[in-house]
């Protein structure tokens, strides 16, 4: 009853199935998003090509999810995520079945990046505008907080579970152990009794009903400039499935052993956040938000001129941390500065500007470190992160903000 006390969120019981269940699934996404990062950078040798992949699965952001949005707000976000989570089966199914047969290609491998980008427009969106309905709003702060760190802590132990099976598995095992890892979540969504919300609106062309979200963003400089800090960070410093293996083949000279132990530090300190935050009901000002998010170029240009591995690690895990302070809190306040019945658009818009600028971010950043290599590229890439948030998303007056929402 401690731990249930010490987390607000973990006190739902909806909530404590849905958490325990992300686990499992979570550890599966992380082998597969592992093996498939190094099988591209094996089969291919290029930054560009990497970020490429990267590219491909973020950019279905850019082209659906301010409609997936709208859409959400007018059905039962459960059922959308049930029907999601089959979706991610079939995928890795799929993929597995590609790889077992002897078929792949670099082009289906891009082909299936944008088909689980797809399915991302879904439930992104989907799933952070259930989580009032989970848990409600005086535990909102928990249970995003908790989700990341369940994320980060799946994410320490997925890559190097990952890399340790890589050297007795094939590529399509691990595959196929991503489809069977999603079955307890789908069970979970299905058993779970929750209510959800759907807004009920007059029919009118989709296109002014999701102007109206935008609206609504617009008008509360809460909600866009936390947004436009988001894509930033988003763009240019969460790209490490991007810049991670390059730095740890070219810099650390570690090869994939290398690349999972940069995931497992940043990692740990995204779990030491994320617990943290998820012992409060209460999330940091704007102008600690901003601080975290300047304190992350900072970090990236600390760490691009490191070649010694445990110094580098180090810098990685307070990357992490301050990567997780700025996007639960982030996240926080413009869920609470949001009215319910636009929260599935503007949830919808945040989907739209987190992962849809990572794509760009991804092709920028390989870019940058073709053009002048892996060490001074992420050097420029942190100096710029800081450049921009500096130039367009100043912190603004919380209080103020949320009177004009």
């Amino acid at each position: 009853m401690h731990l249930l006390s010490l987390f607000p969120a973990l006190q739902v019981r909806n909530y404590r199935i849905f958490w325990m269940t992300q686990w499992i699934a979570l550890i599966g996404f992380w082998l597969q998003l592992t093996a498939q990062q190094w099988l591209v950078y094996t089969m291919t040798d290029s930054a560009f090509l990497l970020g490429l992949l990267a590219a491909c699965q973020f950019a279905p952001s850019l082209f659906f999810t301010l409609f997936t949005g709208l859409w959400i707000d007018k059905h039962n976000k459960r059922k959308i995520l049930l029907g999601t989570q089959l979706f991610y089966l079939l995928q890795a199914s799929l993929l597995g079945l590609l790889l077992w047969t002897g078929h792949e290609t670099y082009g289906w491998i891009l082909f299936f990046a944008f088909f689980i980008g797809t399915i991302d427009s879904f439930d992104m969106p989907a799933r952070m505008a259930f989580m009032p309905e989970l848990v409600g709003k005086k535990a909102l702060h928990s249970a995003i907080s908790l989700n990341s760190a369940n994320f980060n802590i799946t994410r320490m132990a997925g890559p190097l579970l990952a890399a340790f099976l890589l050297k007795y598995l094939s590529y399509s095992t691990i595959f196929f152990m991503n489809a069977l890892s999603l079955i307890p979540i789908i069970f979970a969504y299905s058993r779970m009794d929750v209510n959800s919300v759907i807004t009920t609106m007059e029919e009118r062309h989709p296109l002014h009903e999701i102007r109206e979200g935008l609206m609504q963003a617009k008008n509360n400089p809460l909600i866009y400039k936390n947004l436009i800090a988001a894509g930033i960070v988003s763009g240019l410093i969460l790209n490490m499935g991007t810049y991670g293996p390059l730095f740890a083949d070219r810099v650390l000279h570690a090869g994939i052993d290398g690349f999972g132990s940069i995931l497992f530090a940043a990692g740990a300190g995204s779990m030491v956040s994320g617990l943290l935050a998820g012992a409060s009901r209460n999330h940091l000002s704007h102008g600690m938000i901003f601080g975290s998010a300047i304190l992350c170029g900072l970090l990236l240009m600390a760490v691009s001129f490191v070649p010694y591995f445990i110094p580098a690690l180090i810098l990685f895990g307070l990357l992490g941390f301050f990567v997780i302070a700025f996007i639960v809190n982030c996240n926080t306040v413009i869920q609470m500065a949001s009215p319910k019945e636009f929260l599935g658009r503007i949830m919808g818009l945040y989907t739209f500007v987190f992962l849809g600028s990572a794509p760009f971010g991804s092709l920028l950043v390989s870019a940058i470190i073709e053009g002048v290599g892996t060490s001074l590229g992420l050097c420029l890439v942190g100096a710029l992160e800081i450049a921009l948030l500096l130039l367009f998303a100043r912190p603004v007056k919380e209080k103020k903000a949320l009177i004009h929402s």
